[in-house]
């Protein structure tokens, strides 16, 4: 009589090891290929409010809006009994606020890899209110932004000549960039980029700041003329502070 065959133990070991690299293989590959799918839906974001922005420009004599610094679409986090939307005016609003209406789509200021953005821990609120602030991903350069009243009559065609190399908005855990080391570039006085945020920076604990500015690898960034791309983790010494300011030095 034939001896029926079987698997031995130590087979059966080895068939498991298998199916487990290959499931370790296959669960690395959807990740990465799930995260570059937010990575691109990140990118599209930004060119259609790249879009929005000049939209406004060209109804609004050639200037951008003067962006509030807070990150709010609304007054939701003071528990109200009707939520009533800000305007784009108002001191806690958020700067797409003023685009919106070009968009018609507050899903397209939220990055889809976002964690965190700044929840004012410095005004008592914290991760507790990330809900309120949950379509902000995007640091708009304030540059660009007339938040002086000597820059109240910048227009952007006649003020920036290289719009392809100045920031618009980028990925970031800041909802306005207003160079107080929040930017990409190294501050005169500083040996490295973003202080504002580095190992908690002046805002106490905040260890995941610059991981979100540079959430996809790269920090997705939109330029003042429309075009997206991404500007790789940096500590700021290959970024020219120009790309914000727009202000180039003499040859």
């Amino acid at each position: 009589m034939r001896k029926q065959d079987a698997f031995t133990l130590v087979e059966l070991l080895v068939v498991i090891a298998v199916i487990a690299i290959l499931m370790g293989i296959l669960v690395s590959s959807l990740g990465k290929a799930r995260e570059q799918a937010k990575k691109t839906v990140c990118s599209a974001h930004m060119k259609g409010l790249g879009v929005s922005l000049r939209m406004y420009v060209d109804d609004n004599d050639g200037k951008t809006h003067n962006s509030p610094n807070v990150g709010l679409w609304d007054n939701a986090y003071e528990g109200p009994s009707v939520v009533k939307p800000y305007g784009p005016n108002d001191k806690n609003a958020y700067w797409g606020i003023a685009y919106h209406p070009y968009s018609q789509n507050k899903k397209i200021f939220r990055c889809p890899s976002t964690k965190r953005v700044d929840d004012w821990p410095e005004w008592g609120w914290g991760i507790a209110y990330q809900e309120y602030f949950r379509y902000c991903s995007y640091g708009i350069n304030s540059y660009i932004t007339w938040n002086t009243k000597k820059w109240r009559s910048r227009k952007i065609d006649q003020d920036f000549t290289r719009p392809d190399e100045v920031i618009a908005f980028q990925d970031h855990i800041e909802q306005k960039l207003d160079d107080n080391g929040d930017m990409f570039y190294i501050a005169d006085g500083d040996t490295i980029n973003l202080t504002q945020w580095r190992n908690g920076g002046t805002l106490g604990d905040f260890p995941e700041a610059v991981q979100e500015c540079f959430r996809h690898g790269v920090s997705n960034t939109c330029w003042l003329d429309g075009h997206v791309s991404g500007i790789e983790e940096t500590t700021g010494e290959n970024v020219p502070a120009s790309w914000y300011t727009g202000v180039h030095s003499a040859p």
